[in-house]
């Protein structure tokens, strides 16, 4: 390993001063713990030593870091965690200049940090653990290539799920106020009255948001048949809407396509099991997944029985064997997420001659 000292007039490299110290050891994988304001950046070399520094999560800054990396010709493996919408410029950023970019659920990372005899807990510590995942794990995600656009149609459906929960809560306040209003007869003020046209708006606003989200994704996927398709595919099936099926373009990647159980587990409809040694313990929804997504797909099961005699008659065969209105639906939220899977593998449309139902 060498050291220089050396002048540039572009302060690109590691303490982004005008006098620098520079490694020109090329690092074989780094890890990046994120937080709001800032970046910690751990190089890990191939003799297992590592070098950290901190850096501003900021465009500027990580422009000058994808210099470094590009003088130091690093082509090894980044890792960053998931956490929330602060580990995305980053990850966008060194995504478009082509490093090969993971993003993981935060729980990998602590269970690195949970089968270390030393406890230690600093934005330090899980930088060096992201670094040593990059090598190590061999079940990492997808390298993450998601451009802003993709990534703010996400952004924007975490927005509609977050206003459709709130305004179910509020129509449920405003419908149990009115009830009692009634009850009472005592007429409504004018404020009152004002919160109830408060949350039809809201609605009216959701709804167009939804609206913007389908006409978002399509622009986005002109250039990609693939996506149409796929959309076009989810949406012939009976109760699937537009956006049902624009959602389920979004969240269920084609990458994850070797099982079915990998969409309903990423939606959260997957049963958890219970069980040791002969004791076997009643499962529940391990509700992990999407819930935004796995609500859509409740509603769409409904869908199904609406518009299709075989869901219908499914439906009817669950509740004649005692599964509850909520179970049946959460059965067939899953048939239909089988469905979309068989579909999309093989890239046909929905055939009601083609779908069996068990009902023995």
């Amino acid at each position: 390993m060498m050291k220089y000292m050396i002048k540039t007039q572009t302060p690109c490299l590691t303490a982004f001063k005008t006098i620098v110290s520079v490694n020109f050891e090329t690092p074989i994988a780094i890890g990046i713990d994120v937080a709001k304001n800032s970046l910690m950046i751990c190089y890990r070399y191939a003799d297992n030593h590592i070098l950290t520094k901190n850096i501003g999560n900021n465009d500027s800054d990580i422009k000058k870091l994808i210099k470094e990396l590009k003088l130091l010709n690093f082509s090894g493996k980044i890792v960053s965690e998931s956490t929330g919408r602060f580990h995305m410029l980053s990850a966008v950023m060194l995504s478009e200049k082509n490093f090969l970019m993971y993003v993981i659920n935060p729980l990998m990372s602590k269970k690195y940090n949970s089968a270390s005899i030393r406890k230690v807990k600093s934005d330090k510590r899980d930088a060096e653990i992201l670094a040593e995942i990059a090598i190590k794990e061999e079940k990492l995600p997808d390298v993450f290539t998601a451009d802003r656009k993709k990534l703010m149609i996400k952004k924007k459906i975490s927005l509609v799920a977050t206003m459709d929960k709130q305004i179910q809560a509020m129509q449920a306040t405003v419908k149990e106020y009115q009830e009692t209003a009634k009850t009472l007869k005592i007429k409504l003020t004018k404020a009152e009255k004002g919160i109830l046209g408060v949350v039809k708006n809201l609605k009216e606003e959701k709804e167009k948001l939804e609206k913007e989200i389908e006409n978002i994704f399509n622009e986005q996927s002109s250039v990609d048949a693939i996506n149409i398709r796929r959309q076009e595919i989810f949406s012939s099936i009976p109760g699937v809407s537009n956006y049902a099926a624009t959602l389920a373009t979004v969240f269920f990647l084609e990458d994850y396509c070797q099982n079915p159980k990998q969409w309903i587990a990423y939606s959260g409809l997957d049963i958890s099991v219970k069980q040791s040694g002969q004791w076997i313990g009643k499962g529940k929804l391990t509700k992990r997944g999407n819930g935004y997504l796995r609500k859509r797909l409740f509603s769409a099961a409904w869908g199904t029985i609406m518009h299709d005699a075989k869901f219908k008659e499914y439906y009817n065969y669950l509740r004649e064997k005692k599964h509850s209105y909520v179970e049946s639906l959460l059965m067939i939220a899953r048939k239909i997420i089988r469905i979309m899977f068989y579909l999309s593998k093989n890239n046909c449309m929905y055939n009601p001659n083609k779908i069996v139902f068990t009902t023995n």
